[in-house]
Parts: C-alpha cells; sequence; structure tokens
C-alpha cells in the first residue's frame, strides 16, 4: 500500500508539474517515485516493466541535467 502510494503521489506530481512547465520539478518528482516502481516491479518479476523503470530514470535524470535553473 506504502508503494503504490508512493507512485500515485511522485507520478501524478511529476505529469501536472510538468505540464505547467516547471520542468526541473517535474523531473525531480518523477525521479523520486523511480524506488516505489522498481521496487513495485522487482518483486512482481515484471522484467519488461523493470526495464522501462530504469530507462525512465535515466532520462529523469537527463532531464534534471538539462534544466538547472
Amino acid at each position: 500500500m506504502i508503494c503504490q502510494t508512493g507512485i500515485v503521489i511522485c507520478s501524478c506530481l511529476s505529469i501536472w508539474l510538468l505540464a505547467g512547465k516547471r520542468y526541473r520539478q517535474g523531473f525531480i518528482c518523477g525521479l523520486c517515485g523511480a524506488p516505489f516502481w522498481l521496487y513495485a516491479e522487482w518483486t512482481a518479476e515484471q522484467w519488461g516493466m523493470l526495464f522501462v523503470s530504469v530507462w525512465f530514470a535515466i532520462q529523469q535524470v537527463r532531464g534534471i541535467r538539462s534544466h538547472k535553473s
């Protein structure tokens, strides 16, 4: 339940911030949700989704670095 709550809060806040053009904050929130995603997928043995989440986390770091304020 904690994991799902973390996913919902971080992911929804990330998208909301990105849509409002607050890019750096949006990428940071998305990255904060990555551990919840990774844990959920690891324990469920969803290897394809785990790969996608690692890819998203890498891209979120890239976004943070690209949008230095």
